[in-house]
């Protein structure tokens, strides 16, 4: 059977997230599928970086050794984020704060960057939930309202140039939040072009958004000259405000999860000359976050690959093109 990047090596790489259970669980499928992975929390700041000024690497070196033996590429997610941050460094002043996030982008590289040519500098800088226009963040508090533009300068600075940055969110499809987006990535590269792609998580549902309302913003976020990463997908049987539970999705509402996922990826590939990534947010659903969130413990089937590790009807719509 052929496997996901071999199908797309003429449209894009394919990823997906991964933590140290699920490159073992799945190590074979990801192996046969996916040329690129993110870790979903190992290489996060604040997982990595501890009250004693210390640094645990022991995970994120887990799956960098992982993805080297195997020949996969990595994403780097991520530098600057409002959660999984080291709170402890914000007692420090702004001048010290500004030298550990130097140090650490520093660091990062230099252990890694044999294997990840692009990081998301930026995630979830943008409020969706209001009629703020950044998110309340203790980053935002210590540098001010234009830390956005000053960590992207920071990441430039002292990155290799051949390291790409992107700006990542999600509802990056919603006209409301889209449009601040667009304005933030417009204001961060007005001097000088420090952002290079973004970074379209596409958590979506079966229901919402709508396959023209991505293919907006695609084509808005492309028309800036960025680069375009799927950097999150899941597809959840669920709406967001949804609480209802499934045992096990019928037979219609599994046909319409394929058919969607197929007409995404149909999309994606519309748009190969922007979309470089196309990372899922899992390897299969045996594990996902969405068995989590936003209902706790109600069990989802988000991705490709079936709780046994088993290629699902959506893989076979994804592949058969």
């Amino acid at each position: 059977m052929i496997g996901l990047k071999d199908k797309y090596k003429d449209y894009f790489n394919i990823g997906a997230a991964v933590n140290c259970e699920t490159v073992k669980a799945d190590k074979d499928i990801i192996i046969n599928n996916f040329n690129n992975i993110t870790c979903e929390n190992q290489m996060k700041f604040g997982v990595l970086y501890k009250e004693d000024e210390t640094y645990d690497y022991s995970h994120a070196d887990e799956l960098y050794t992982f993805a080297k033996e195997n020949g996969i590429r990595m994403r780097g997610h991520n530098f600057v984020w409002h959660n999984q941050t080291p709170f402890h460094i914000f007692k420090k002043s702004k001048e010290e704060v500004a030298e550990i996030l130097k140090n650490h982008m520093i660091c990062m590289n230099e252990r890694y960057g044999d294997v990840v040519d692009c990081w998301d500098v930026i995630n979830e800088g943008v409020e969706d939930k209001s009629s703020e226009f950044l998110r309340k963040s203790p980053w935002m508090d210590k540098f001010g309202d234009d830390y956005c533009k000053f960590v992207f300068k920071l990441a430039k600075d002292v990155l290799p140039s051949k390291v790409q940055l992107f700006y990542n969110d999600y509802n990056e499809y919603i006209p409301e939040k889209r449009e601040k987006i667009i304005t933030l990535i417009k204001h961060i590269n007005a001097e000088e072009k420090l952002v290079d792609g973004i970074g379209m998580q596409c958590h979506v549902n079966l229901y919402y958004p709508t396959i023209d309302l991505v293919r907006e913003a695609i084509e808005l976020y492309a028309s800036l000259g960025l680069r375009i990463h799927i950097t999150e997908m899941d597809l959840s049987y669920f709406k967001f405000d949804d609480k209802q539970v499934l045992t096990k999705p019928d037979m219609r509402l599994q046909e319409m999860h394929a058919k969607v996922y197929g007409d995404y990826f149909a999309l994606f590939r519309e748009y190969k000359d922007y979309i470089d990534n196309v990372t899922l947010w899992g390897v299969s659903d045996r594990y996902t976050w969405l068995d989590y969130f936003p209902v706790e413990n109600r069990k989802n089937w988000p991705l490709l690959f079936d709780t046994d590790g088993n290629p699902k009807e959506s893989y076979y719509r994804v592949i058969d093109f």
